[in-house]
């Protein structure tokens, strides 16, 4: 029996610290909750004993604050973060950056990876995210070879494939530590017709799901087709009367998350001591943020003294933080809040709650993959505190069958697959060091590893066919080097072809400060489904007119070579708001001008930023210009939208 920092280590820990002893790379796949962190943790002080640096990746930013806040308390001055739109300590021993970040840096900056030891991936099954699994999958393939790497994921079927192409383009050995066992043991619950069924087999034996309608009397019918509503208030006496809380309460929509702690905080779940602790830490939270007089922050103070609270990407990031540290006093007893708390952040419950079993996946909605669910329901069980987590799923038989709630449950774990997408930044950068060799590294992919010789010749060929394109458009020269506007388009993931001929074309440098402004958040601004599109003024009209030829012209370029998806197009809804915020509107009267949620509002401002950041740093830009891109900077990085003022609070 090993023991490090007074934990006595699982079997899993042991092996994998024996691996980073041994000098090879690791990757672990262990269930939520299992004690990845303490690994990660073993290798950042076994690289500090040795005078070496690590790099510690994170896939969404609130947890790179979180890590970073976590560091500086463990390692002090050693401890930085990089994430774009925040820059603290940047050559710091331990240094936190979002993968997108990590991947930049290789391609950009590769000298400053040289007394680097360790890179860690937290939540590697990332690499399977249709959206951003490419960037996790470059960043592997492309990083030095002097790294080893520490790859922390949630359980997965093939992570020895995974294994298996890391070894094949890395010359140091990983080894594969797997850990299917809990540390807390889920027990799951359901709610269906407003009854609590302790067992799936209770519930099975119930007859109240619809493929089981022929074998049912017809006096029954009636029961199955209508079923009762599941009742909030059932589900939560049941949990306060069986001293279940906290509670983690898992609702795919913001609306829903808000709507519920408003119905179930009628409960009261705290003592006249508890209320006391909560509201004086809650005045004190607000006070160090500047949130006193936020809308938001005092609506919620009803709810908090209640012991119930909401936690989603709408609200203020200072807000979310606030509540994450009101939710680890163990004071807020109930947490309404959508899939993003359940990543990485540690704050487990004694109950896990899912509110349903549909996700929105990028473009559509199903039902949750296994994988996801558990990812969620292993917040349920706080080890060396409860001996076991409890998972309660509401259930409604209208809309979901018997096999696919069995398969969600006890199924086997989706594997990780290949996303690689690469972009136009990630093939000027490579073409920049490579030429027409380029073409060698889609073989270093685990896109390639691990598809079939059609899948190979169709990914190799649109990577051949974006060169083909950018040649034409003039971002590489005839004596194949980048030009001006290759240079530019390397430093702007996801944007680079609207940005770069908006550059050729003195767009960018002829624009007024605030049309700058609105043209830069105009590219970031996704619409959600169903958005309507706002109401142009006469100045938005003349920049539309002249940014909406721009981009008509690359889609039919790309699609003319055949390059899917097209370019970003330009959305006007933050033309407004970004407007008035440039003017020095406060942040708590925007939302009288727009329906965006305020953290959406924060987190597209602080796109902007990075945008703006880039642009400051490219040298073909003239002062005038970079005069013009300071200003803004100055003008918008201010108050909450100010991310690294944030992560400068004491908490």
């Amino acid at each position: 029996m090993k023991i490090y920092k007074e934990f006595v280590l699982d079997r899993f820990q042991e092996q994998a610290i024996k691996a980073i002893e041994e000098g090879k790379s690791v990757i672990v796949s262990a269930p939520t909750g299992a004690g990845k962190t303490l690994i990660a943790e073993y290798a950042i002080e076994k690289a500090q004993n040795s005078r070496k640096e690590v790099i510690y990746t994170a896939p969404i930013k609130a947890l790179s604050n979180q890590k970073y806040r976590d560091f500086r308390r463990a390692y002090k001055e050693k401890a930085g973060i990089l994430t774009g739109d925040v820059s603290l300590n940047p050559e710091a021993e331990v240094i936190i950056m979002t993968t997108e970040i990590f991947r930049n840096v290789i391609l950009t900056e590769p000298e400053r990876l040289k007394n680097k030891e360790w890179v860690i991936f937290d939540e590697i099954h990332y690499l399977d995210d249709p959206e951003r699994g490419t960037v996790w999958e470059e960043a592997i393939m492309l990083m030095p070879r002097h790294l080893k790497i520490l790859a922390l994921s949630a359980t997965v079927p093939n992570i020895e494939e995974i294994a298996s192409w890391i070894n094949k383009i890395h010359h140091i050995p990983i080894e594969v530590i797997k850990e299917d066992k809990r540390p807390v043991p889920l027990r799951f619950y359901f709610q269906c017709n407003d009854k609590i069924f302790s067992g799936f087999k209770e519930l099975k034996r119930s007859n109240f799901l619809l493929e089981d309608i022929r074998r049912i009397k017809r006096k029954k019918l009636k029961e199955i087709l209508y079923p009762r509503p599941n009742r909030i208030n059932t589900l939560f006496r049941y949990l306060r009367e069986n001293q279940l809380l906290p509670c983690i309460y898992f609702s795919f929509s913001r609306a829903r998350s808000e709507v519920f702690a408003q119905e179930v905080a009628v409960f009261d779940f705290l003592n006249k001591e508890e209320k006391k602790k909560i509201t004086s830490l809650y005045t004190q939270l607000l006070k160090t943020f500047d949130l006193e007089r936020e809308p938001t922050s005092l609506y919620l103070y009803d709810l908090i003294k209640r012991g119930v609270a909401f936690h989603h990407a709408g609200l203020l990031p200072t807000l979310k933080e606030v509540i994450e540290r009101l939710f680890t006093s163990k004071l807020l007893k109930v947490i309404f809040t959508t899939e993003t708390f359940a990543l990485g952040i540690n704050m487990p419950a004694k109950s896990v709650v899912f509110d349903d079993l549909r996700k929105f996946y990028g473009r559509f909605h199903r039902n949750v993959k296994t994988r996801d669910f558990y990812q969620m329901a292993g917040r349920a069980g706080r080890r060396g505190i409860d001996k076991k987590g409890y998972v309660f799923v509401r259930v409604n038989p209208l809309t979901i069958e018997l096999k696919e709630l069995e398969r969600i449950l006890y199924g086997k774990p989706e594997e990780i697959k290949s996303q690689l997408r690469s972009n136009y930044a990630t093939l000027l950068n490579l073409y920049k060091d490579m030429g027409e060799k380029i073409y060698q590294i889609y073989p270093l992919s685990f896109h390639f590893f691990c598809s079939q010789k059609r899948e190979k010749e169709e990914a190799l060929g649109l990577i051949k066919r974006k060169i083909e394109l950018l040649k034409e458009l003039g971002y590489i020269s005839k004596e194949k080097v980048l030009t001006w506007k290759g240079e530019l388009a390397s430093r702007l993931y996801s944007y680079e072809l609207p940005l770069g001929e908006l550059y050729q074309e003195g767009i960018l440098e002829e624009a007024k400060e605030k049309d700058l402004l609105i043209i830069i958040s105009s590219l970031v601004y996704e619409p959600r489904k169903g958005e309507k599109r706002p109401k142009l003024t006469k100045n938005l009209k003349r920049l539309q007119m002249i940014l909406d030829p721009v981009i008509r012209r690359i889609h039919k370029k790309e699609r003319s070579y055949k390059v899917f998806p097209l370019s970003k197009r330009f959305f006007y809804h933050l033309a407004e708001v970004g407007s008035l915020w440039f003017e020095g509107i406060r942040f708590s009267k925007l939302s009288k001008f727009s329906e965006i949620d305020e953290g959406e509002l924060v987190r597209y401002f602080r796109m902007d930023i990075q945008i703006l950041r880039e642009l400051l740093s490219f040298e073909g830009f003239k002062e005038d210009f970079k005069k013009k891109v300071k200003n803004i900077l100055t003008r918008i990085n201010r108050d909450v939208v100010d991310a690294e003022k944030q992560l400068r609070q004491e908490i």
